[in-house]
């Protein structure tokens, strides 16, 4: 599969992000404040973005060059709570976390030198945020990363070590090869450490899951220093509960756990309290569990990701089951 390429709206993003990394450069010169004023008045979006980016940043009102013409004006916002309110919450999320990178590729721009010298700081880091479809990515080492729906992954390539943050979604990992750069993944309070191997990671609120395919890994949780880690072999499943200091060890079918990369769901007679985590990244409105008894309730079949919404409608027609709106979400109570 072909790397995607960003949507329009995340490339003026990232653009506006690296407009306000430039101006605050000590060394930037009116070329490059002739380059901004160039880029504002190509589009009207790009001032609206700069100045979006500039105030989650809290820079000065300085920073920004005087646009000598005005871009056109932007049509009124929508009424709050439309779908188009709700893309501009989630632009505001995107801008936070490309801001976020930049400020940290800044700070390490100046600390570099003598942090990568001891091993303290990476050579080069490399952001990929979540998406609406599952993506393949590449990495500086040649790993590939078949990341799924609203995944973030933090890349960073150390002098003697490979370092993977990412700690919600899922994602597939092909890992290049190389023993004196161990490769670890970091989730929230758990990780995996191999060399070179390929192995599927799902994270979910302190909740972990790792299979394997080829190779070998290790994994532990970060808390547990003293514990003796999992040791996976092809074909098996280690699982860590949340702020759980030991998992647990079983045999799955790998091509059921990876179904998500053919765009489906495969789910062998589970409960829903385990199918709900799965289902909720693919969702509209996400459900949310009444209690532990409708989480007990079974679930068995093989779903289009594309159609997960219209399957969702139908649980009352095969479970005993009622949904209820409420906060963005839907509420599955037994019956």
């Amino acid at each position: 599969m072909p790397p995607s390429h960003p949507s329009d709206d995340d490339r003026v993003t990232e653009e506006a992000a690296d407009w306000c990394l430039r101006l605050q450069s000590s060394d930037v010169g009116d070329d490059d404040r002739a380059a901004f004023e160039r880029w504002c008045l190509a589009d009207p979006r790009h001032l609206a973005e700069f100045d979006a980016m500039r105030e989650i940043w809290g820079l000065s009102a300085g920073l920004r060059p005087r646009v000598t013409v005005a871009p056109e004006r932007a049509a009124p916002p929508p009424p709050v709570g439309g779908p188009a309110s709700v893309a501009a919450v989630r632009n505001s999320s995107r801008r936070r976390r490309f801001a976020m990178a930049a400020c940290t590729a800044a700070i390490l721009a100046a600390c570099w030198p003598v942090g990568w010298a001891f091993g303290l700081l990476p050579a080069r880091v490399d952001v990929f945020l979540d998406g609406d479809r599952h993506r393949m990515v590449e990495l500086p080492d040649g790993s590939t990363v078949d990341l799924n729906v609203h995944t973030t992954l933090f890349y960073a390539q150390f002098r003697d070590r490979r370092t993977v943050l990412m700690d919600h979604g899922e994602a597939f990992f092909s890992v290049a090869h190389d023993a004196g750069l161990p490769f670890t993944v970091h989730t929230a309070g758990h990780q995996v450490r191999v060399t070179g191997t390929k192995f599927n990671v799902w994270a979910n609120g302190g909740d972990l899951s790792v299979t394997l395919t080829e190779g070998s890994v290790t994994v532990a949780s970060a808390t547990a220093a003293a514990g003796e880690p999992l040791r996976l072999t092809p074909g098996m499943q280690g699982r860590f509960a949340r702020d759980a200091l030991f998992g647990s060890v079983a045999r799955v079918d790998s091509q059921r756990v990876l179904s998500w990369r053919e765009g489906r769901l495969v789910f062998d007679n589970i409960t829903l309290a385990e199918a709900v985590p799965l289902l909720n990244p693919y969702l509209s409105r996400p459900l949310r569990l009444a209690d532990r008894k409708v989480g007990a309730m079974r679930i068995g079949g093989v779903y289009d990701v594309a159609d997960l919404d219209r399957m969702v409608a139908s649980l009352p027609r095969v479970l005993p089951v009622t949904l209820s709106p409420g906060d963005g979400e839907l509420l599955v109570s037994a019956r």
